[in-house]
């Protein structure tokens, strides 16, 4: 049975409610066919808030139902891990700005891609299991925007022998795309220090914090906050990353 967390609030538009309850009712259907490897969380992006979680978090990670959140995700990812897993879920994005989803087939609704990347993910008890995520969109709104995603994490310790961070976008056009991104050394690039406040980001720090811990000034953290804005395209980094990254996520 799949845990409820509470999340009814006064700001959530009565429409999305109603799409918020279908999407219970199938995370509850997808729950009930997942491996004992694997474990299902679903994220509702309007308060960005981690809605449900299948029991299997619990017991591949030790976290409980109530303790999930965006940042708690993304403070899990080992550290040597988390520079690439953010580049991936903004290279899918920068991809998706572009390109879209795939059209439907015999003129269908378009179909949202499914973003995958594998990574180190820390437990509870302090130990990593290396995890493949796939991320997809389970709702959208009238005009097609996304409400909620689902975050399948799949446990694969077992046969994942290096350290390495692979990710995919199930995209005909995006391997392509990408070789030629890769190719090219863009001014949009993000530099090491942006990569280090964006994860801090994206851990649910705020400027004042970010500028604590790394010994710079508050108006500096703002300086790169806003390049990254930029380079990134988007001036919410959190929503616009968090369908990819951890609940993106």
């Amino acid at each position: 049975m799949l845990n409820n967390l509470e999340s009814p609030a006064p700001t959530l538009p009565p429409a999305h409610a109603g799409l918020l309850e279908a999407v219970r009712q199938e995370a509850v259907q997808m729950a009930n066919r997942l491996f004992a490897s694997q474990f299902l969380v679903v994220f509702e992006l309007w308060r960005q808030q981690c809605c449900y979680s299948s029991p299997g978090i619990t017991e591949l990670l030790g976290y409980e139902a109530d303790e999930l959140s965006l940042s708690l995700f993304y403070a899990a990812i080992h550290p040597d891990d988390l520079p690439a897993v953010i580049r991936a879920s903004a290279l899918a994005s920068e991809f998706l700005q572009l390109h879209g989803p795939m059209p439907g087939k015999d003129g269908g609704d378009p179909v949202p891609p499914c973003f995958s990347v594998d990574y180190r993910l820390r437990c509870r008890a302090g130990h990593y299991l290396h995890v493949l995520r796939q991320n997809f969109i389970i709702a959208q709104d009238a005009v097609g925007h996304p409400l909620a995603t689902a975050s399948l994490f799949t446990d694969i310790t077992a046969h994942k022998n290096t350290v390495d961070v692979r990710f995919n976008l199930d995209h005909p056009d995006f391997a392509g795309w990408l070789s030629v991104r890769k190719g090219k050394r863009e001014e949009d690039e993000l530099s090491s220090r942006e990569q280090e406040i964006l994860a801090l980001i994206l851990a649910g720090e705020t400027n004042a914090e970010i500028a604590k811990k790394l010994f710079i000034s508050y108006f500096t953290v703002k300086t790169h906050r806003r390049n990254i804005q930029r380079k990134i395209k988007s001036k919410n980094v959190s929503q616009r990353l968090a369908h990819l990254g951890a609940g993106m996520v």
